[in-house]
């Protein structure tokens, strides 16, 4: 995740010769009244006098420099430092539209108990993951769904209960059934089961990744950031989070962009729609053919081998590891849970020594974990052009 530069602009100032102190200024202030020719000689620490010149000048110029100035005239001239409301009325300026937060939508299997039967599913039915991180995440189904007689299996439109990319889960997580739905044995969200990604209310850091890309791709040329600026304009995907592949064996005058998401797997109704509106719909460069695509997995086969602390009731133990095991997966972009845990992402050097270290540094109860990739010890899982997925993970408890 690209991130914006911290600027101290009080240091920049103060590089510059501005006076930026209230020292500094009260001895500019007395230079220039010397210099003024002033012929006032009461002009000691003590003197009412100018004690109040100092006050009625000094205090104002040294909020104007520290404050106005430093802290929000400065910062908002710049993408890199802008606020919020910096950013949005550069955004006007770019004809860039924040993106809004969205509910995820998508489609869950639902198996039935009898072939047979005909079952109903309610409208308002809720299908749920099991607790990440201490947080559920509900769906609600949107229409009343039939599964005809003869068909075991049948997928209901279902719709996040509040908006928001962590709802974006991958395969496998919405699993549970709170409330009984007669008929129906259980649920699961298959691989490509999103149809409308759920998405945040656009972050200050991913706005201002998308207006720093507006300027580069204003040309007439469709390079690398004018197809950026069009891909990350839909709600959930971050410009940083789209990768260009147009040299090696692709032919001339044709490109694939490789899509990442923040959670879960690119969704194909997501790649379908933006293929039609760039090849389709005519947005797309004089003879460029551009296909967007998943980010391409690396399978990961991993095993945590993980010591505990040795006072600890088996309760706690259990907790233990399944928090263990969700940091992992959340770590490999399967939740969004854990949010200060290092992401794996394409084109990188992943550290399994630093997710040992955030997971001593969050879990008291863990004393040493050591981690087996694909059968043997690693330090390192180093990606090319594709994103690490966990394969299988098995997070056990060994004795030291």
């Amino acid at each position: 995740m690209s991130q914006r530069p911290a600027i101290d602009f009080v240091d920049i100032l103060k590089q510059e010769g501005i006076p930026t102190t209230e020292a500094e200024l009260t001895t500019q202030l007395e230079d220039d009244v010397e210099a003024a020719g002033s012929n006032i000689s009461n002009d000691s620490d003590m003197s009412p006098f100018w004690r109040w010149v100092k006050s009625a000048v000094v205090a104002p110029v040294y909020y104007l420099i520290n404050t106005v100035l430093a802290l929000h005239v400065l910062p908002n001239v710049y993408v890199a430092t802008a606020a919020r409301w910096g950013l949005e009325l550069k955004a006007w300026e770019l004809d860039v539209e924040p993106k809004a937060a969205v509910k995820m939508q998508g489609g869950i299997t639902l198996t039935k108990a009898n072939v047979d039967d005909d079952v109903t599913i309610d409208e308002g039915s809720i299908i749920q993951s099991p607790p990440i991180a201490g947080v559920v995440y509900r769906l609600f189904v949107l229409e009343q769904t039939i599964i005809p007689a003869g068909q075991l299996t049948g997928i209901v439109p279902c719709i996040a209960e509040l908006e928001g990319q962590a709802f974006n889960l991958a395969a496998g997580y919405y699993s549970v059934i709170p409330e009984e739905i007669s008929g129906i044995v259980s649920a699961k969200n298959e691989p490509d089961y999103i149809t409308t990604l759920g998405a945040d209310v656009e972050a200050d850091d991913e706005l201002a990744l998308r207006l720093q890309n507006a300027f580069t791709s204003s040309g007439a040329w469709h390079i690398d950031d004018v197809y950026r600026s069009i891909i990350a304009s839909v709600a959930g995907i971050r410009s940083d989070n789209v990768f260009f592949q147009n040299q090696g064996h692709v032919e001339p005058g044709t490109a694939n962009a490789y899509i990442l998401m923040e959670v879960g797997q690119t969704p194909q109704t997501i790649l379908n729609d933006l293929n039609t509106h760039i090849m389709t719909n005519g947005h797309h460069g004089h003879g460029d053919v551009l296909t967007c695509k998943a980010i391409v997995d690396k399978p990961v086969i991993m095993k945590a081998e993980v010591v505990l602390v040795s006072v600890i009731q088996d309760e706690t133990k259990a907790v233990a590891l399944a928090e263990v095991e969700n940091r992992i997966r959340a770590v490999f972009r399967e939740s969004a849970a854990y949010q200060k845990m290092t992401r794996t992402r394409p084109q990188s050097r992943f550290s399994l020594s630093l997710l040992g270290s955030e997971i001593h540094t969050n879990m008291a109860d863990v004393e040493s974990v050591r981690f087996t990739v694909d059968g043997q010890v690693q330090e390192d899982i180093i990606s090319a052009l594709e994103q690490p997925r966990l394969q299988s993970l098995i997070v056990e408890e060994v004795t030291p």
